[in-house]
């Protein structure tokens, strides 16, 4: 039997944990070990990624759909409820990303989108998506650069690899010792070209920031587990938004 997703929430405390919580005498945060999650953010940066000339399929940008319909622009066109409105996150700047800077990329539908930004001169992001792609060629150095650099700052969240998406993360190194997934028929050849990363047969994962799928399909349930997780402020955007995409409510959020 395939192995459940993982839900995007903090694990529950230990029976050790518990146990220490309910004998120390302190109340100090720092030896509960307690941390608090913060606010979201009330304008975010995202950044999809576009490597070389194939095509992307249309499928796998549905997650950029799926986070832009939280934003203040996606909930009025969806006539949402005041209190959801209310509660929207105000931008939701998304930009298209390769290594010029220029021209548009082809979809598989036939269309084309316009790149908005290159690797040298793209802000930095909140969160960047790795649609997936029909190569396996070399990442460019610029592209390692850029993903190298946009990681180690603070300020980016999370990065989402949809599908063959992770062959590129793969290259930059970033997933060194880290956890991560990808299609089925690639994952034999991830494990021998990656041994360092640990590949798991799951629909999707996470390791810390980093996000990947095996498919278009898995890839909107992990970026809902993202959302219930980093929106925890904004339950009613958050409830309708995912609600409008189709995506079927945890038991929790039917409470």
């Amino acid at each position: 039997m395939p192995s459940s997703s993982p839900r995007g929430y903090t694990s529950f405390p230990s029976s050790a944990d518990l146990f220490y919580f309910c004998t120390t005498s302190s109340t100090s945060e720092d030896d509960l070990n307690i941390h608090y999650a913060p606010p979201s953010k009330s304008s975010l940066k995202v950044g999809v990624l576009i490597f070389g000339n194939d095509q992307i399929q249309m499928m796998d940008l549905a997650v950029v759909d799926l986070l832009a319909k939280i934003g203040r622009n996606g909930l009025s066109r969806l006539n949402a409820p005041a209190a959801a409105q209310d509660e929207a996150v105000d931008e939701l700047d998304i930009r298209y990303v390769n290594e010029s800077g220029e021209g548009s990329f082809a979809i598989t539908s036939g269309a084309r989108m316009p790149v908005t930004n290159s690797f040298g001169d793209a802000p930095q992001f909140d969160i960047l998506v790795i649609p997936g792609s029909f190569s396996a060629s070399e990442l460019p150095v610029s592209a390692t650069t850029f993903l190298t650099t946009q990681s180690s700052n603070p300020d980016l969240t999370a990065i989402f690899c949809v599908s063959s998406g992770i062959l590129r993360l793969a290259q930059s190194g970033i997933l060194y010792q880290k956890r991560a997934t990808g299609p089925p028929s690639l994952i034999r050849t991830l494990r021998q070209r990656y041994p360092n990363t640990i590949w798991q047969n799951m629909p999707w994962t996470r390791h810390d920031y980093l996000w990947s799928s095996t498919s278009a399909i898995s890839a909107l349930d992990m970026v809902a587990g993202w959302m219930r997780e980093y929106f925890w402020d904004r339950q009613e955007a958050l409830r309708y938004s995912l609600t409008a995409a189709g995506i079927a409510p945890l038991d929790d959020d039917d409470e």
